[in-house]
């Protein structure tokens, strides 16, 4: 009896796209969406919920499996302090920027400032090397947070959307901050995302229970919440994150950047039909510059030429 063929396999480069692509498509899609959020009714307390609620659904078991003892292997006190960078806080920040500042701004200045706040951490507290490129980029970002600068003075919202820029830039910190502590602390990408959105939950349950108007988002209709719940729980919670850790391993962390410096440029145009939301002249600087600096900052530029020169 003749075998059937093999199908094809995709090679590791293939697949490490596939993921990378996935993962930047749940990010520009979780940041739209939250601005819409915003706009529909519902609280930054509210979108706070629905990131953690799915995602310590699903990741309780494993996290009970690693064991509590030692909270999977990386302790209490590391996993409460990744835990909150990386969960409330970040989200409390990042939620109530986009009630004040247009979504071009947190799309820009988050991402930028993590790149910033990591850079300077990792370099400290992980005696990471800064190199020109490094540097070289950093020096793009800042010119782009400039421009973004402008163009808040320029708003109409004027001091409201000072304060949403700040409240972006400190969530870009905070997330920064995990990622140059998760360095450090050599802890594994899967568990540290369940045990994160594990004690998210649990810390600030009690306190949306507690202080929380839920009136919006029961008032919201049903398949509009649970479009976010997908979104934030288990897209960007973990399948995102899950996602890049992959095309990171089977692309490396240079080739890979190009996929995170995609989102602020994806995000802003899926904005214009989503949100009516059009970018301004200094926006559109601003985000130019932010991605060239993201894109050189991880060695994307260089990979991209050493691609080009291959090729010749």
């Amino acid at each position: 009896m003749p075998t059937q063929p093999a199908a094809p396999r995709l090679s590791p480069a293939a697949t490490g796209i596939a993921w990378g692509l996935l993962a930047a498509s749940i990010w520009t899609v979780y940041t739209v969406l939250a601005r819409l959020g915003i706009k529909a009714g519902l609280s930054p307390m509210d979108l706070t919920l629905l990131r953690f609620a799915p995602g310590a659904l699903v990741m309780l078991p494993f996290v009970l499996r690693w064991g509590l003892r030692g909270l999977a292997g990386i302790g209490w006190v590391r996993g409460l302090v990744l835990a909150a960078l990386s969960g409330p806080v970040f989200s409390l920040l990042m939620m109530t920027g986009f009630a004040h500042a247009p979504l071009a701004h947190g799309a820009v200045i988050a991402p930028a400032c993590q790149m910033l706040a990591g850079l300077a951490l990792s370099a400290w507290l992980a005696r990471a090397p800064l190199t020109r490129e490094t540097l070289a980029g950093a020096a793009f970002v800042l010119l782009g947070l400039g421009f973004m600068g402008v163009d808040a003075l320029l708003h109409g919202g004027g001091d409201s959307v000072l304060l949403g820029d700040a409240l972006f830039a400190a969530a870009g910190c905070c997330w920064g901050l995990f990622g140059a502590l998760s360095r450090r602390w050599q802890v594994d990408a899967l568990r540290i995302t369940g045990v994160a959105v594990v004690l998210s939950l649990a810390m600030f349950g009690p306190l949306y229970a507690l202080v929380a108007d839920p009136r919006g988002l029961l008032a919201a209709a049903p398949g509009f919440v649970l479009l976010q719940a997908v979104a934030h729980g288990l897209g960007a919670g973990l399948v995102a994150v899950l996602a890049y850790s992959r095309a990171a391993v089977l692309l490396g962390p240079g080739r890979a950047a190009f996929f995170g410096a995609m989102v602020p440029g994806a995000a802003a145009l899926l904005a214009i039909p989503v949100l009516d939301e059009i970018p301004t002249a200094w926006q559109v600087a601003g985000l130019l510059a932010v991605v060239a600096g993201l894109l050189l900052a991880f060695g994307a530029v260089r990979v991209l030429v050493g691609w080009l020169e291959r090729r010749r």
